[in-house]
């Protein structure tokens, strides 16, 4: 994660850089193969899946029209997915959650760090 920079201030390495790599994470592991290549793993991702159900539309549409750069490694595309990702529900805001259960489903998300953001 990156800490220098622009990054340096304003605790920003928290408040975006770890949503941002977590959605990393969860590409890489789609892109990657990862999950095709074991199609019985389950992963759980902290934060609400950070930055990933915000921008699943644009990782979508990356993978559909630029094949050549997101689908060398895997052929499926990224939604097809999604009932293998879970996620806890930590994050802060009664809008995200609902976001949350919308794009990763509510059977997806580990209730037990509820902190009455429903």
């Amino acid at each position: 994660m990156e800490l220098g920079g622009r990054m340096k201030k304003y605790w920003l390495p928290w408040l975006v850089g770890m949503p941002g790599e977590t959605a990393a994470a969860i590409c890489c592991m789609m892109f990657g193969g990862v999950l095709e290549q074991f199609p019985g793993l389950k992963v759980c991702f902290a934060h609400g899946c950070g930055a990933f159900p915000f921008t699943l539309g644009r990782i979508e549409h990356g993978f559909n029209v630029r094949p050549d750069l997101c689908a060398t490694d895997s052929t499926i595309s990224p939604r097809s997915y999604i009932g293998r990702i879970y996620s806890d529900s930590l994050v802060h805001d009664p809008q995200a959650l609902k976001l949350l259960v919308n794009v990763i489903g509510k059977v997806h998300i580990d209730l037990l760090f509820e902190l009455g953001f429903t």
